[in-house]
């Protein structure tokens, strides 16, 4: 028995580094593979925030909580929405980031047993399966987005049509995952154990992978440092208005409320701020022919000016309530501009209204064509302001607020 414990010995010390099996490897490279997860995690959120502030491209927590809204039911929708209280956006939205950041973090160990490197390493330069394996990563987390956030891609806050928005958000996803996995990879390459270079002492040598390994923690603090900042650019656009109500001066409420004193509600954290040149009205799907009308197009139409009272669902049927307004509001009438694409097919039976930050409503066709359904840019005589739907919102008598996009 001893001897054979001296032999099994013997045969393991033959073996080189690189080779051995241990826990103690797995655990070491497991560490490893975590800082780089961790480390691509949050280069990737400074990314995606970037270009959600610079660019109005939804990041992945806004598409992921779109997505959820859309297919829970309306008693876990309720009950979230008093769980959470006051904080009913920005809690989920921070649960959702700190999930992202963590998916991302072990993320790093699937890299590590698909890309398969034994160290200690040659150099900093991944390998070509490195590389590839990072790529494919990159690409499958690019594609597993697009299609599970096909119909939450099209929006975009600075107003860019439908089709631009869409094509805009595939690619910003695909920029998201691939910094995602470079960096991942690079940085998982610059954490491992390093081999001795020829005629490189052991001092010189500790002393490089030192700095290699102070980069990447560097890194990681930057990235952390960065994406502190970027949620505090976010919360400072933060829709704080959401929930402003109209308030009655000596006991009555004025018949027209101004602009400032008509009540808000909005499903945004941070409410869009379209580019009005940027911007396009679309009119598609089952019209005479389609066609698409910028800003100042939309202006020269015939329009009309209307009085309609807006209230929320949640205001309640007691007198008093103050989810009420009522504006004068200047536009063109939906019957106007469909004669102007030859109007409805016969077999069109539903309108469907889609908004620049993912909103959207069906309604019954004829129902909304006989409420005389305004497009308005104007409200009592100012252009329509932006927490107001700017540039052009949808006005439908007889509706709740939620229903007039």
């Amino acid at each position: 028995m001893t001897l054979q414990h001296t032999d099994e010995k013997m045969q393991q010390s033959a073996l080189p580094p690189s080779k051995r099996f241990s826990l103690r490897n797995v655990l070491t490279t497991s560490l490893y593979a975590l800082g780089a997860g961790l480390a691509a995690s949050l280069m990737t959120v400074v990314l995606m925030g970037v270009l959600r502030l610079a660019a109005g491209i939804p990041t992945p927590v806004e598409l992921f909580g779109d997505f959820v809204l859309k297919h829970i039911s309306v008693d876990t929708f309720l009950r979230l929405l008093i769980t959470f209280g006051p904080n009913a956006k920005s809690t989920p939205l921070a649960f959702t980031l700190l999930a992202m950041i963590g998916l991302g973090t072990l993320l790093g160990l699937l890299y590590a047993v698909l890309a398969r490197v034994q160290w200690p390493v040659a150099g900093y330069r991944p390998s070509r399966r490195e590389l590839l394996v990072a790529s494919l990563l990159a690409l499958a987390m690019t594609v597993a987005g697009i299609l599970l956030f096909w119909d939450e891609i099209r929006q975009n806050f600075l107003g860019l049509p439908i089709g631009w928005a869409t094509i805009l958000t595939a690619l910003a996803l695909l920029a998201d995952f691939s910094l995602y996995g470079l960096t991942l990879c690079l940085c998982f390459r610059a954490l491992l154990p390093q081999q001795l270079r020829p005629g490189a002492s052991l001092v010189a040598q500790g002393r490089r992978q030192l700095l290699s390994r102070a980069g990447v923690a560097a890194l990681t603090v930057g990235a952390t440092g960065g994406t502190l900042g970027l949620i505090r650019g976010y919360l400072d656009r933060f829709t704080t208005y959401d929930g402003s109500v109209t308030n009655a001066h000596n006991g009555f409420t004025a018949p027209i409320t101004p602009n400032s004193e008509h009540y808000v509600v909005t499903q945004n954290p941070v409410d869009p701020n379209v580019i009005a040149n940027v911007w396009r009205l679309e009119v598609t799907g089952m019209v005479g022919s389609a066609g698409s009308y910028t800003y100042e197009d939309l202006q020269n139409l015939p329009s009309t000016s209307r009085a309609i009272t807006l209230e929320c669902i949640a205001n309640g049927s007691n007198a008093g309530g103050r989810l009420i307004s009522t504006a004068i509001w200047q536009g063109v009438t939906l019957r106007t501009l469909l004669a102007r694409h030859g109007g409805a097919q016969a077999s069109a039976t539903y309108v469907a209204f889609y908004s620049v930050d993912g909103y959207s409503v069906s309604l019954p066709l004829a129902e909304i064509l006989a409420a005389d359904a305004l497009l308005a840019w104007r409200m009592n005589g100012a252009e329509l302001p932006q927490r107001h739907g700017f540039p052009v919102r949808v006005l439908i008598p007889g509706r709740f607020g939620e229903e007039n996009p």
